[in-house]
């Protein structure tokens, strides 16, 4: 056995391009981990809503997205009052608020907008605010203040309906703009909460972020392993050719230990990238907070013996060196993208979400989130998960071998 490995890790060594995917994996993951980049969406809906100016015979089906309510706005008065009504709408998060300055429009023009409107453009609802917007609320005549169009079946009008009426009535009552904020001043501020379903953790938005970042960190990271194992599986595939298993069975060499061999090649390959990785966050002071140096490392060191035992049961299984790469590169494609590593997978379809399942990473996202939220249970999850999908590698794998030699 000591034998197959020297001249394994010599053949290895010897290779330029290994040692190119022995370092381009750790450089690039600390290069993603020192960008610091904000992968997380705004919570603040206050500055993710705002008012979007607009010309009159302009289109807004655009703006918002498709599944957001749609609002166009005919202002002719364009004062503080009217503005606080529209800021009220823009902010609850529901509505795209599209406005068009219109001072002096008269009856048979606004008709004429809200035809193209209803024919040309989609959206939820027109509004058009008086000239004497201010002077007909503090009368209470709401109803000529300002009037709403319904342009669509969509049941979230009568939602803009009522949020309408809320602010108009407390415009009424306070008179004007400073009287409503001083009434607002006193009330709770609003809070946003994230409500988690069954089964579910609750993690901070930072959380969330370094989540993000990782999996981007494990991506490269699941490259460099399969490709470093596809080079293992190159000097079996090799000995196969040139006769070597051959003469080692025929010296009284068992398959098991020849697999064994090449598995502690994969190991010990799997602990040099996971130390030049562990080197690189020591010394330039990377990885995630909440994780810590050691969970993150040892996250990524049980993903690279995975990956690089998987790498090389493909490859002796395919018996052809461009075969395995092909083969390598198809796993680390497919089963990030399926894991979750480059985007959520929360809102896919049922079939996805079952195939990811099968994915290594997603199982070790899942003890990142563990690690976050401090369950005891984190590590031993992790081995649990490690050492499962090993016994189902290895023992394809010497089935494979088998099969091999039954054909030989």
């Amino acid at each position: 056995m000591l034998t197959i490995i020297r001249s394994t890790l010599k053949l290895l060594f010897r290779n330029k391009v290994f040692w190119f995917f022995l370092l381009f994996a750790p450089a690039v993951s600390l290069l993603i981990l020192s960008l610091n980049t904000n992968y997380t969406m705004v919570e603040d809906v206050s500055s993710a809503h705002e008012i979007v100016e607009i010309e009159a015979d302009e289109k807004i089906a655009y703006y918002g997205g498709l599944d957001s309510y749609a609002v166009k706005v005919y202002d002719a008065s364009g004062s503080q009052m009217s503005e606080l009504l529209l800021n009220d709408l823009a902010e609850c998060g529901m509505y795209s608020v599209c406005r068009a300055s219109v001072p002096g429009i008269t009856q048979e023009e606004l008709d004429e907008h809200l035809n193209l409107d209803a024919y040309n453009d989609r959206m939820g609802a027109a509004l058009y605010i008086s000239p004497d917007f201010d002077g007909l609320v503090n009368e209470g005549n709401s109803e000529d203040a300002l009037k709403v169009y319904v342009l669509s079946d969509d049941a979230r009008t009568d939602l803009l309906i009522s949020d309408i009426e809320s602010t108009l009535q407390q415009l009424e009552l306070t008179g004007d703009t400073e009287g409503i904020a001083d009434v607002r001043s006193t009330m709770p501020a609003r809070q946003i909460n994230n409500i988690t379903g069954a089964g579910e953790r609750e993690l901070s938005s930072e959380q969330e972020n370094d989540k993000m970042e990782l999996g981007y960190a494990f991506s490269i990271m699941t490259f460099g392993f399969v490709f470093c194992g596809a080079f293992i599986s190159h000097t079996a595939i090799e000995e196969q050719k040139n006769m070597v298993l051959t003469r080692i069975r025929l010296t009284g060499g068992k398959d098991g230990t020849y697999l064994a061999a090449k598995f502690i090649c994969t190991f010990l390959v799997s602990s040099i990238i996971t130390l030049m990785l562990a080197a690189g966050l020591i010394i330039f002071k990377l990885g995630s907070s909440e994780l810590g140096t050691g969970r993150l490392i040892l996250l990524i060191f049980l993903q690279g013996i995975i990956f690089s035992t998987l790498s090389l049961l493909l490859g002796i299984a395919s018996g052809e060196i461009m075969t395995s790469n092909f083969a390598a590169f198809t796993v680390w494609c497919m089963s990030s993208l399926f894991a979750g590593l480059y985007f959520p997978l929360d809102d896919s379809t049922a079939v996805i979400k079952a195939i990811s399942y099968a994915m290594p990473q997603r199982w070790f996202m899942e003890g990142v989130e563990m690690f976050y939220v401090k369950d005891t249970m984190t590590v031993l999850y992790i081995i649990g998960v490690t050492l499962a999908y090993l016994m189902v590698i290895l023992s394809i794998g010497n089935v494979s071998i088998k099969l091999k030699k039954q054909e030989a």
